[in-house]
C-alpha cells in the first residue's frame, strides 16, 4: 500500500553576484554549507575555503600534489547559453565534491580542489526554477535536488 505525502525535497537560494566569479563563489559556498566535512572547516565557508587553500599552497605540503584546477566556459552571450553553461558548471563541481574533492578557491571560471573527504546533500542543480537575470548584478534563482 502507498500514498502520495507532502515533501519538500528541494533547497532554493537567490544568488545576487557583481560578475561571474563572486557569484561561482557564492553557489561554492552553498554547496560546502550543505555538505557534510571534518577536517579544515568552521563552518564558515569563505574563511574555511580560503585558509584550506593557504594550507594546500604551502610549498612543504604534500596536498599540493592533490590540487586540481577546473576551468569553466560559462558565455553569458544570451541568456539560455549562460544558463546552460552554468547548469553544467555547478553540476561539474557537485559531481567533483562527490568524488571527494573539496573546492578550496573560485579564481576566475577557475575552481581550485583538493582532496578530502565531503559528504554531500546536494545531488544536483535542477531546472527547474533556474533562473537568471542581467543587470548591473546578475540575479540567478537556483534550486539544487538533495
Amino acid at each position: 500500500m502507498f500514498r502520495e505525502i507532502s515533501h519538500t525535497a528541494d533547497l532554493a537560494y537567490e544568488i545576487v553576484a557583481k560578475d561571474l566569479t563572486e557569484l561561482l563563489n557564492d553557489i561554492v559556498q552553498i554547496i560546502m554549507e550543505n555538505s557534510d566535512f571534518s577536517e579544515g572547516y568552521n563552518g564558515n565557508a569563505s574563511k574555511s575555503l580560503s585558509h584550506l587553500f593557504k594550507e594546500c599552497s604551502k610549498k612543504d605540503n604534500k596536498d599540493l600534489q592533490n590540487v586540481i584546477k577546473k576551468c569553466y566556459n560559462i558565455s553569458d552571450a544570451n541568456k539560455e547559453g549562460f544558463i546552460d553553461d552554468l547548469f553544467d558548471a555547478v553540476n561539474d563541481i557537485i559531481s567533483t565534491v562527490d568524488r571527494g574533492y573539496l573546492p578550496v578557491k573560485v579564481e576566475n571560471q577557475c575552481v581550485y580542489f583538493t582532496k578530502r573527504r565531503v559528504a554531500l546533500r546536494i545531488k544536483a542543480l535542477t531546472y527547474h526554477g533556474l533562473q537568471v537575470e542581467f543587470g548591473e548584478k546578475i540575479t540567478l534563482r537556483v534550486v539544487f535536488d538533495v
